[in-house]
């Protein structure tokens, strides 16, 4: 057999539905192997995309995206989205073609060392230089992808490799792992930590949701009555109106009186990464102690004093702890903390602020329990991450790594093609909506239909906020927009404009229900 067979029946071996992708000359062989496979690829219309697809489709199934492109610019435009992958700690495998080896040395059309510009971005990233080796370095690509800290991983595949003829050689097979827990001594210092706080407050991060451990965490706050916040990334841990909820921290920090970490003498952290909200935020003086429980080690930082750290399998962990507890008796001593946040969030503060708050709250309310909302990267993001409130855990994707602006449009496609029945609303500013705009049309083509709300003001607001926060000119950050009704029209899709809650209240409802894509335009 070719060697892009080979290649190719080890992808299915893997369990891989999609390939998110642009094929080029370097890898036509692959592409051939491809349409004869279970495997659907799927063209985008920049490879960027195809990463953003493939980031999405890995947040919402924990099984690895896969996206390809061809040598040269097709693997440096992946590279954004690979990173964001990455940073997110999202599982992803990025597979490039290369020019032949025998012109890798020198001077030749579209040859970049691509290897050495994912070096930075991947767990493990590797050329097939000998075709025998494949079934190894697919296999082992898999496996790093999701293994521990999840991240990206990149195959390069060169030409005259994947037309090489090979033995019938057969996908490796994977290896079940073993629940790993801590020994009881650790268990029962935590519990004795825990017991001597006076102010606890568990802080709930993105390695929850990877490792699918909410329902025992919701079951660990319930048995101890310990009170939650959460990260961006961890949205919806506990219902709105969970008496222990303390909501959402993150980005920049609430007014005082508003901050529970900062109130608390234990920060329980459950499942947090620090990519997701610096500890210098809310531990400046080092003076909060931390339990950490987590997957994967901790990382060394001076404003995250772990006193006692656990590893191993979450939801076993949080399951054993809670039977070691004794359940909080009276009301907690952050009530008044979640009293004072409930009123602030219901708040309408600025007439800049009243339409952006009323339709995360009309969201909130009126979208489907099983929505995924996908919210692009902008001063939106902080509307979302602050003021929305899911019904259901793993349903909110917020990019909070690297926090690429252009990810949500094509985060939309991966997630409907990995959840086809659940509904999916973009949240995007016109800026990061432009970046990828273009992969309307491969919606269009696939026939996924989701709504895209999209807030027209015609400049970079994030930047602008910063500027004014800082003291300085607002300057560089206006542009001009197109016709949004004739943009989509131009793709095929619905178009509905509003500037007032109530237009947005029939639109929203309108656009969700009638199972087309939609691009639902807010002025502001």
């Amino acid at each position: 057999m070719k060697a892009s067979d080979l290649f190719v029946r080890c992808l299915e071996a893997e369990g891989v539905e999609y390939i998110f992708g642009i094929p080029g000359e370097e890898n036509i062989d692959l592409m051939d192997s491809l349409s004869r496979s279970s495997i659907q690829f799927v063209v985008t219309r920049h490879e960027q995309a195809a990463a953003f697809m493939a980031d999405a489709y890995g947040r919402i199934t924990g099984k690895p995206g896969v996206c390809l492109a061809t040598l040269g610019p097709g693997a440096t435009n992946l590279i954004t989205g690979v990173a964001n992958a990455h940073l997110d700690r999202v599982p992803l495998v990025a597979i490039t073609g290369q020019a032949e080896l025998t012109r890798l040395h020198k001077e030749s059309h579209q040859n970049v060392d691509t290897l050495q510009q994912f070096e930075g971005i991947t767990k493990y990233n590797r050329a097939v230089m000998d075709p025998t080796t494949i079934p190894e370095m697919v296999r082992k690509a898999f496996r790093l992808t999701t293994e521990g800290s999840p991240g990206a991983v990149h195959l390069q595949l060169p030409e005259d490799v994947a037309k090489e003829q090979v033995a019938a050689l057969r996908p490796l097979p994977a290896a079940v792992a073993a629940t790993v827990r801590p020994d009881d001594r650790a268990l029962l210092e935590a519990a004795r930590l825990i017991e001597e706080a006076s102010r606890p407050v568990i802080l709930a991060g993105n390695g929850v949701v990877r490792s699918r451990a909410w329902e025992a965490l919701q079951s660990f706050v319930e048995t101890s009555r310990l009170p939650l916040t959460n990260t961006f990334m961890a949205k919806g841990i506990l219902p709105f109106d969970h008496p222990q909820n303390l909501f959402t921290v993150g980005g920049t920090p609430y007014a005082p009186g508003l901050r529970p970490l900062q109130e608390a003498d234990l920060v329980i952290a459950v499942g947090f990464d620090l990519v997701e909200y610096d500890p210098a935020n809310w531990n400046d003086d080092s003076t909060r102690r931390v339990l950490y429980l987590h997957s994967i080690p901790a990382e060394t930082d001076v404003h995250f004093p772990v006193q006692l750290e656990l590893v191993g399998d979450l939801r076993e962990m949080l399951r054993m702890l809670a039977g070691m507890l004794q359940p909080r008796t009276g009301p907690s001593a952050h009530a008044d903390i979640r009293s004072r946040r409930l009123e602030e969030l219901r708040s309408l503060p600025s007439s800049e602020e009243a339409l952006p708050r009323q339709i995360m709250w009309h969201l909130s309310e009126r979208l489907p329990r099983e929505t995924v909302v996908i919210s692009d990267v902008g001063l939106h993001k902080v509307w979302v991450s602050r003021w929305y409130q899911p019904k259901l855990p793993a349903r909110t994707i917020i990019y909070n790594g690297l926090a690429s602006m252009g990810g949500s449009l094509p985060g939309a496609i991966g997630a409907k093609l990995a959840h086809p029945t659940d509904p999916v609303v973009v949240v995007s500013g016109d800026g990061g909506f432009l970046m990828n705009a273009q992969e309307l049309e491969t919606a269009h083509r696939l026939g996924v239909p989701f709504t895209v709300v999209v807030f027209n003001d015609g400049q970079y607001s994030l930047i602008a906020k910063k500027q004014r926060d800082a003291g300085l000119a607002v300057t560089h950050i206006s542009y001009t927009n197109p016709d949004f009704a004739l943009f989509a029209a131009s793709f095929g899709i619905d178009h509905r404009r509003v500037d007032s809650i109530d237009g947005f209240k029939s639109a929203l409802d309108e656009a969700v229900t009638s199972k087309r894509l939609n691009l639902l335009e807010v002025v502001l």
